[in-house]
Formats: structure tokens, sequence, C-alpha cells
């Protein structure tokens, strides 16, 4: 009971992050300096505790699931420190605009549209199939 509980957690709180950093990415691309304000307090408060949610869970399920010792997991891990990674960079991108009232060029802004769904589709094939 306590692994679906957790696989629950694990997912809810997976949902609202990425959904955190759909925001920050969409409220990059078209700029207000008021939305851009409110997407900043709704990711501290809401998508980054998401995120730090969705590794404890993930690493209760990884504990119960016994896959500590998996291949798959090992890879899964390198990619969700990416995705971490790649939050962090929106976050940046986010605060600088907000602080110093500039946009940035949209260029890196493209890369990261391709990247992050990218590492979230191999994130997911990698859970499903584990190989």
């Amino acid at each position: 009971m306590l692994y679906e509980i957790a696989k629950v957690a694990h997912l809810l709180s997976l949902f609202i992050w990425i959904g955190g950093m759909i925001a920050v990415l969409v409220a990059l691309h078209a700029p207000q300096r008021e939305v851009l304000q409110a997407i900043k307090v709704y990711d501290r408060s809401v998508t980054t505790p998401a995120m730090i949610a969705a590794l404890i869970f993930g690493i209760l399920l990884g504990v119960l699931g016994g896959w500590f010792s998996s291949g798959w997991l090992g890879l899964k891990i390198i990619l969700v420190l990416a995705l971490t990674g790649l939050h962090g960079v929106l976050v940046g991108r986010l605060r600088r605009t907000v602080t110093n009232n500039v946009v940035v060029p949209g260029n890196s802004l493209n890369m990261l549209i391709l990247v992050g769904p990218l590492v979230l589709l191999l994130i997911i094939l990698l859970v499903v199939m584990k190989p």
C-alpha cells in the first residue's frame, strides 16, 4: 500500500513540477512583467517544492521497489538530474528577466523547448520498459 501511495504522490508532484516548468517557458516567450513576477512567486511556492517532492518520492519508490541495483534506474537518475538542471536554467532566466527587466534573446529558449520534452520522454520510456 505504501508503494502505491508513494507512486501517486510521485506522479502528482511530477505533473505539478513539469507544468510549472512549462508555465515559465511560456511566460518567457511572451514576457509581461506582472505575469513573470507571478510565475516567479508560483515557482518558488509550488513548482520547486513539487520538484523536491518528486525527487523524494522517486527515491522512496526506488528503495521500496529494490531498483537501485538496476541499470535503467541509474540512467533515469542522470536524466532526472538533467531535468532538475533545466528547471534551474529556466528559473535563473526568469529571475534575471524579472530583476533586470531585460528580455534575453530566445534562441537558447528554443533549444530548451526541444531538450526538455526529449529528456522527459526518455525518462518515461525507461520507467515503462525497465530495460
